[in-house]
C-alpha cells in the first residue's frame, strides 16, 4: 500500500510537470495556426493532431508490448526533438503543422506509458485517484496559461522560445517515473484488437463515440478561424477562454470523481451534451463576453472527459490495452474525419459567402452534437 501510494504521488508530478510544460503552448497552437494565414484543411490537421495522431500512435505503441517506462522515454524524446525542430520553423506554415503532428504523436506514446500506470495505481479507487491527479494538473497549469498569453499577446512568434524551453522540461521529467513499479506482464499474449467478449459491451460505446467525435472535431479548425476573424482575439484572450474552463474544471474535478462512479453512463450523456453550448456561443454571441461566459460550463465536460470515458472503457474490459488501443483509433480516425470535414468545408464556402459563414457552420455543429450526445443515454 505505501508503495502504491508513492507511485502514485509520482505520477502525479509526472502529469502536473508535463501538464505545465504543455500548457505553455498547446492553448495557443490553432489560435497561432490561424494568425499565420494557414489554410482550413491544415488547420483541421492542427486542431485534430492532439486526438489523432496521439490516439494513433498510443495503439502502434500497444501493439508493441513495450514497458510503459519505455513508452514514456521515447514519447518524451520525440515530442522535445520536434518541439526544438518548431523553436527553428515556426514560420513556415506545413512544417509547422508537420511538427505539431509529431509532438502529438511522442505525447501520445508516451501518454499510453502514462495510462497503462495509472491504470495499474489506480485500482483501489480509480474515478476518485484519476480526478485527484487531473484536478492539481489543471491548478498548477493556470497561471501558466495567463503567462502564456501574455507573453505572445503582441507577437505570437515569440512562442519559438517556449517551445525550446518546454522540450527540456519534458525530457527531464521522465526521470520522476523511470523508477515507478509495473508489474503486469505487458508481454503477455494479448489481442492487438479488443477481443470478442469485450467488443460485445462496448460495441454501443465505441459506436457513439465515434459519431459523436465527427460532429465534435467539425468544429475544431472553425474555432481559431472565429477568434482570429469574427472576434478579433488575441492570444491573452485565448487564454483567458482556457482560464476559465480550466477553473470551472478545478471546482468540479473531485465531485464529478464521486458523480460518475455512481452515475456512470448518466455522466458521459452530460460530458458529450454540454460540449453543444461552445459551438452555439460562437455561432450567437455578439462579443467574445458570450464566449467567456458559455466556457463556465468547461469544467463539466472536462471532469468527465478527463475521467468518465476512460474508466467506463477499463472498467467493462480484460485486455484493457487493446480496448484503450481500439477507442484511440476509433477516436482518432474520427476526430480527423471530422476535423477535415470542418475545415474543408470552410475553404469551400467562405470564398461566396465571406466569414460569416463561420458562424452558421457553428449553429449546424451545436445541432449535431446535441444529437449525437443523445445516443449516450442508450448505453
Amino acid at each position: 500500500m505505501e508503495k502504491n501510494k508513492k507511485a502514485i504521488t509520482k505520477l502525479l508530478l509526472y502529469n502536473v510537470i508535463n501538464s505545465v510544460a504543455s500548457s505553455s503552448y498547446s492553448p495557443f497552437l490553432s489560435f497561432i495556426g490561424a494568425a499565420l494565414g494557414l489554410p482550413g484543411y491544415l488547420l483541421g490537421i492542427i486542431s485534430t493532431s492532439g486526438t489523432f495522431f496521439t490516439n494513433i500512435s498510443q495503439y502502434i505503441s500497444s501493439l508493441s508490448r513495450k514497458n510503459p517506462k519505455s513508452l514514456i522515454l521515447f514519447g518524451n524524446i520525440l515530442k522535445s526533438l520536434a518541439l526544438i525542430a518548431l523553436f527553428v520553423l515556426t514560420t513556415q506554415g506545413p512544417l509547422y503543422t508537420l511538427f505539431v503532428a509529431l509532438i502529438m504523436v511522442g505525447s501520445g506514446i508516451s501518454g499510453l506509458g502514462l495510462s497503462l500506470l495509472m491504470e495499474l495505481h489506480s485500482r483501489t479507487s480509480r474515478s476518485v485517484i484519476l480526478s485527484r491527479i487531473y484536478f492539481y494538473s489543471s491548478l498548477a497549469s493556470l497561471p501558466i496559461i495567463v503567462l502564456g498569453g501574455l507573453y505572445l499577446e503582441y507577437n505570437t512568434l515569440l512562442v519559438k522560445y517556449v517551445f525550446l524551453l518546454s522540450a527540456f522540461i519534458s525530457l527531464l521529467s521522465t526521470f520522476i517515473v523511470i523508477n515507478v513499479n509495473y508489474s503486469e506482464d505487458y508481454n503477455k499474449n494479448n489481442g492487438i484488437w479488443i477481443n470478442k467478449e469485450d467488443y460485445v459491451k462496448l460495441k454501443k460505446f465505441f459506436l457513439f463515440n465515434l459519431l459523436y467525435m465527427i460532429t465534435w472535431s467539425f468544429a475544431w479548425p472553425l474555432f481559431p478561424l472565429a477568434q482570429v476573424y469574427i472576434f478579433h482575439m488575441n492570444t491573452f484572450q485565448v487564454a483567458i477562454i482556457n482560464i476559465i474552463s480550466l477553473g470551472s474544471t478545478i471546482l468540479l474535478q473531485r465531485y464529478f470523481g464521486y458523480f460518475i462512479a455512481k452515475h456512470t453512463k448518466l455522466s458521459l450523456f452530460i460530458g458529450r451534451f454540454t460540449n453543444t453550448f461552445f459551438a452555439l456561443a460562437y455561432a450567437i454571441s455578439p462579443n467574445v463576453e458570450g464566449i467567456y461566459l458559455a466556457n463556465v460550463l468547461g469544467g463539466v465536460a472536462n471532469s468527465i472527459n478527463n475521467v468518465g470515458y476512460f474508466s467506463y472503457l477499463v472498467d467493462n474490459s480484460k485486455d484493457k490495452r487493446a480496448a484503450i488501443g481500439t477507442y484511440s483509433v476509433i477516436m482518432g480516425f474520427s476526430a480527423l474525419i471530422g476535423g477535415e470535414i470542418g475545415g474543408i468545408t470552410y475553404d469551400f464556402l467562405e470564398p461566396k459567402y465571406g466569414y460569416s459563414i463561420i458562424r452558421k457552420l457553428f449553429l449546424f455543429t451545436a445541432i449535431a452534437r446535441a444529437s449525437a450526445a443523445s445516443l449516450f443515454l442508450l448505453l
